[in-house]
């Protein structure tokens, strides 16, 4: 599978200032299931221990449990940290970020409405990205999340005041698509809005 980089210049979308950007808009309300952190952590455990607790420090937790809200800012802090971590491992941060997206897949996957959702839909790729916006408002307490089909195996994910990284959202999706076994695939993300990004899909 290959992932085409977002449209924009990567460099401002992915540094310290856009995380910090993203964590002033943030609210107390905003906040996200554990599973997020855990693929984040998942990431970095290749990395040895002290990279997991690292992580663990900038999300100011022990543990993440997968159902259990936490703060989006929280989020933000143990994305940033896990993608420096992994960027000379995986050649850029922009890479990593990436890598920090599919890694959510598996505990996501494992959960109950993982579970429930790729056993109705694996057989139908159409159906299984219908139902990612109902997943992603299980998953957070924000925005909104849709669809836009643009031809039988090809459209658009809509976010919008969505504190996830676009390449974060790329990495998953094309994460997703691996699981389900899927050729052709092309995925590529962007930023679109101060908090609003638009991943465009293909297979």
């Amino acid at each position: 599978m290959r992932s085409m980089s977002i449209s924009q210049d990567t460099s401002d979308v992915v540094s310290v200032h856009e995380f910090e950007r993203r964590m002033a808009l943030a609210t107390p309300a905003d906040t996200m299931c554990g599973f997020f952190f855990n693929g984040a952590l998942a990431a970095v455990r290749s990395l040895g221990d002290e990279a997991v607790k690292r992580c663990l420090e900038a999300g100011q937790e022990t543990s993440f449990t997968s159902f259990f809200r936490y703060p989006a800012t929280a989020y933000l802090r143990v994305t940033y940290t896990a993608a420096n971590l992994l960027r000379v491992q995986h050649d850029s941060l922009e890479n990593a970020l990436r890598y920090v997206g599919c890694m959510v897949i598996p505990p996501f996957l494992s959960s109950a409405v993982g579970k429930t959702m790729l056993t109705l839909n694996q057989r139908n790729p159409r159906l299984l990205i219908s139902s990612l916006p109902t997943a992603y408002r299980a998953g957070v307490s924000y925005g909104e999340s849709s669809i836009k089909w643009t031809g039988p195996r090809s459209g658009l994910i809509l976010t919008k005041h969505d504190f996830i990284h676009p390449l974060i959202h790329e990495g998953a999706l094309l994460g997703l698509f691996e699981v389900m076994g899927m050729k052709g695939v092309w995925v590529s993300a962007k930023l679109v809005g101060a908090l609003d990004n638009e991943i465009a899909f293909s297979w």
